[in-house]
Formats: structure tokens, sequence, C-alpha cells
């Protein structure tokens, strides 16, 4: 019976595959032969994204705006309902989806994510004649995968775990710059002044581990405030509208006894260290826009709270990316900040999820309206991306790991059923006289894998094995596989380090496939036999 149900099923797709025949040499259209991305390519992309997350069943295209710059496409916005959004290059040589959610909508108006998708997606097209050309290659198979339905399955991973949050990211708060959040902010003639993104940034990153840190102001944290009014933050308190130092303490103080309580925080107290985190980061305030000059005077903020743990990363920093990766893991939100291309404005958020297709989640301090998974430029050249600077390890002596590992699992253009080497290293990055004993616990299922070796022990703090990696590649053309590498802590399993992977191998001929994969996010249970045979 399952032999017979086999037999039928196979005789479907392959009428399928040969209904699709004429269309595919009537429409068929090689990448290699364009760079811009319309409409209807950018819509097959964004179902292709929904169906490869699991989410064909739940979201679809309602709608789609697409987003210039002097004339020339950067993106494309296809949005879903019941909510959500997907964001498709209009490059070919960009990779395929910039940002998605299903938990908040996209205004293509102005906003701090339109802001950085313009900045971000115009300057990685400007400099993409400074990419490594495997990279470029990579990225055309990507494209190719998607409209072809042709990705490996990859041993996915999330953190947080999907389902597990309200939001998809560690946070569970969507705090805004606007009431209640700067109730306290000084007053900008007859309107309060906004909070400020740097200070609900670092606000919501200290309301999430439940602590003031026993920070309290005194005189010598007055400054002169010299924006649109000039004045003295504490001593104008009385003209400004705003509560002297010995106020502030006092909520406070309130504050820090409802968190060591579990009581449900009021309305006093998210103005009270929202506004705290302002005066520690010497903000300027304006009922249009309050914050800062740099993402400096927030991390000396994080001082003045007496958090000494932090560090400052930007991109000549190589392992900053993998540090943002594991405080994603430890469930420690990161403190992100962007700019414009030409550095004349920015804007803060938290970073505050990852996953193994190497998104990030995105708080943005705006109600939870713009939040979602961004794709962050890890492979553009320092200097030539929007990020300003990275805050990690805030609060990290309540978490964090001691192993990290160095080296890139990227390879494209690879001949299918090839054979790769090369090698990372492991390392101690723990407190002083500990050891380190590890493992490699998980590797892709596609394709052939070892480790020479697969553990090592007793490495002391700064001590590192380098590990050799050999891959057999999947006799498969036309794919792109992604996975991850998991080294863990043998003494601590929930300590271990992620090194993303995916391997590109080069198409011989062309297949189209996206009608089908239309047909089977409506038809799941056929799709799930499909699988399980030519899998």
């Amino acid at each position: 019976m399952i032999s017979l149900r086999r037999k039928i099923t196979v005789f479907v797709v392959i009428s399928l595959f040969m209904g699709t025949a004429i269309l595919i040499s009537m429409n068929g259209s090689s990448i290699a032969a364009k760079n811009y991305v319309d409409a209807g390519t950018a819509a097959e992309v964004a179902e292709a994204k929904i169906f490869q997350l699991g989410k064909f069943a739940d979201f679809s295209i309602c709608g789609e705006s697409t987003v210039y710059d002097n004339g020339g496409a950067l993106f494309h916005v296809l949005y879903l309902k019941p909510r959500g959004y997907v964001v498709v290059s209009a490059d070919f040589s960009l990779p395929p989806v910039i940002a998605y959610s299903f938990t908040s909508n996209f205004s293509v108006g102005k906003s701090a994510l339109t802001d950085i998708l313009r900045a971000d997606i115009a300057l990685r097209m400007k400099n993409i004649h400074n990419l490594p050309y495997r990279v470029i290659e990579d990225r055309k198979l990507m494209w190719k995968g998607m409209l072809n339905g042709n990705a490996a399955t990859a041993n996915f991973e999330q953190w947080p775990p999907e389902g597990t949050t309200s939001t998809g990211g560690w946070l569970e708060t969507k705090w805004s710059q606007n009431s209640p959040y700067n109730n306290f902010c000084p007053m900008d003639g007859s309107e309060r002044s906004v909070a400020g993104c740097p200070a609900v940034a670092m606000a919501q990153i200290l309301n999430y581990h439940r602590t003031t840190n026993g920070v309290s102001f005194n005189d010598s944290d007055d400054y002169r405030h010299n924006y649109i009014h000039q004045y003295v933050i504490d001593d104008d308190h009385e003209e400004y509208g705003f509560p002297s130092f010995p106020e502030l303490n006092g909520y406070l103080d309130t504050l820090s006894s409802h968190y060591e309580n579990n009581i449900p925080i009021t309305d006093n107290d998210k103005a009270a260290i929202v506004f705290a985190c302002g005066v520690a980061a010497k903000q300027v305030y304006s009922s249009e826009v309050s914050g800062t000059f740099g993402v400096s005077q927030a991390y000396q903020a994080y001082l003045r709270f007496g958090i000494d743990g932090i560090e400052l990363l930007n991109e000549s920093n190589p392992d900053m990316y993998g540090r943002l990766r594991m405080n994603m893991v430890d469930a420690l939100p990161a403190h992100l900040a962007v700019v414009t291309s030409d550095w004349n404005s920015g804007h803060n958020l938290v970073v505050d999820g990852y996953n193994t297709d190497d998104y990030y989640h995105l708080n943005f301090g705006w109600d939870g309206s713009l939040d979602g998974w961004y794709l962050l430029p890890d492979d553009m050249p320092y200097g030539l991306t929007v990020i300003e600077g990275i805050i990690v390890d805030i609060m990290a002596e309540h978490s964090g790991s001691d192993i990290y590992c160095d080296g890139s699992l990227h390879w494209a253009d690879i001949g299918a059923g090839s054979t790769i080497h090369t090698n990372f290293t492991v390392e101690n990055v723990g407190e002083q006289n500990s050891t380190l004993d590890w493992e490699v616990a998980e590797y892709p299922e596609w394709g052939t894998w070892s480790f020479t070796p697969s553990q090592g022990g007793n490495l002391s703090p700064g001590d590192k094995d380098k590990v050799g990696v050999l891959v057999i590649v999947p006799d498969k053309k036309i794919r792109n596989f992604k996975g991850y590498v998991k080294i863990v802590n043998k003494d601590n399993s929930s300590d271990f380090f992620i090194l993303p992977v995916s391997v590109a191998t080069p198409m011989s001929t062309t297949h189209s496939v996206p009608i089908i994969q239309k047909i089977l996010q409506h038809l799941p249970i056929l799709w799930k036999i499909i699988q399980n045979i030519i899998i």
C-alpha cells in the first residue's frame, strides 16, 4: 500500500513538473543576466520565505510597496495579513530578504525602520564592489534557491525559541518615547519632550533584568542642556517640569522595591527609569526629538549605572557578530546604535534575539510597531555600514559563556559532491583560574562532517584549540545549504557557541518551481509526502 501511494505521488509530482516546463521556457529569466528585482519576483521570494518558516497556513501577501532612492529601487515591502511584512532587496547582488516580521506592521512613511533600511541598503548597493566575488555568487545562489524551491533543510534554531515570548525577542516590553515613558522628561514650551531612543533602549534592557543597579544621582551629575533650550539638569527642574535628583532617587528606590518584591511596575516607575537613563547619557531634549550625539554617551550611561562589565564594539572588532550572537544565546539583550549613510542622524535600539539563518530580532522602542527580524550587514567592510556600535555583555555577571570560537564556515560556488577542508579555533574566555572542556555537539545533517579533534579539554583562560573540519558536500546542484555547528562546554551544556554554516553549489541547468511551491503552500500534507520521497 505504501509503495502504491509513493508511485501515485511520484506520478503527480512529475506531472506538475512537466506541466510547468512550458511556463519555464516562457518566463524563466537568468538572475545573472540582470540585477534589478521586480515586484513580482520580490513577491515570489516573500512567499518562499513565508513557506520556509512554516507560516504559509497563517500568513499571506496582501500588498506591496517599492522604496526608491534617487530614482532607483532600493527594496520592496510585501505586506502580510493578518499582520507582518517581508522586506526584499531590489538587487540580485544583495541578500534576498533583509527583514521580516509576523508580529508587527510596516509603514513606508517616516519611521526608524524605513530610515535604517534606506541607509543600510543604499550603502550595501554602493559598496558591492568591495565584496569578494564568492559573496556575490553566494547571494545569487540564495536567490535561485528561493525562487526554485531548492534550499536544503537546515538545522534551524532560534533564541528565544519561537513561541516562548509574546514579542519574538527576549524583551516582553514594547515601550515608546511618549507617555507614560516621557512623563518625567523636561517640558518644551507647552509640550513634554519625547523620551529619546538611547534612554528607552537602555531602560528596556534594565527593566528586562529587573534592576536599577542601585543607582542614585547627585550634584556631580548636573549637566548643561544646550540644544533648543539652554538650562541645567537638575538645577532648573522647577522651570522645566522634571524631577530634581532627590525626587528622582525616591522614584528609583520605589522601582527597586517593586522589582525586588515582584510587584508590577507603575507608570511612574517607567518614567523614572527612562529619565534616569537619559540623565546618565546626558541626553538633550525637545518635543520633536531627544537623544545623544554618539553611542559613546550610551556606553558612559551604563558605566554611570555601575554596569562595568560591558564593552562597546564596532565593525573594526572582528568578533563583534560572534559576541553579539552569543549574547543572544545567553539571553543578554544588547544596545545597538545605527546611523544614516551620511552619519547626520541615528537611532538606538535593542537587539534581543538571533536565529541560525543569521537574522537578529530588533526592538525599536516604538510601541512594538516596527519590531522584527533583520539581516545585519556582517559581510560589509568596516565603515561602510549603518552600524555605529553595539554595547554587549550588559549585566553579563548574571549569565555569560566561557567558550568562544573563531572561524568562518561559509562557502560559495562549491562543486556538488566536493570536499572542503577548513578550521576554526575554540578558546576559553572564562574567569581567571577556570578550565574549559569542550566538544562538537551538533552539526548539519546534510553532507558528511568530521572534526579533528572533535573534543578537547583543560583549556586555561586565553588558551585555544585548533579544530580541523572536513565536509563532503551533498551531490546536489543549485543548492544553498545552511545550518550551524554547536560547540558545547562539557561541564555546562547551557554554555555553548554557535558557528553559522552555509554552502552554495552552482547550477548546471535552469529550473523554476515557484508555481509548484505556491500550490504546495496550500497542500501541506502533499508537501510532507513529497519531502519523504525525495529527501
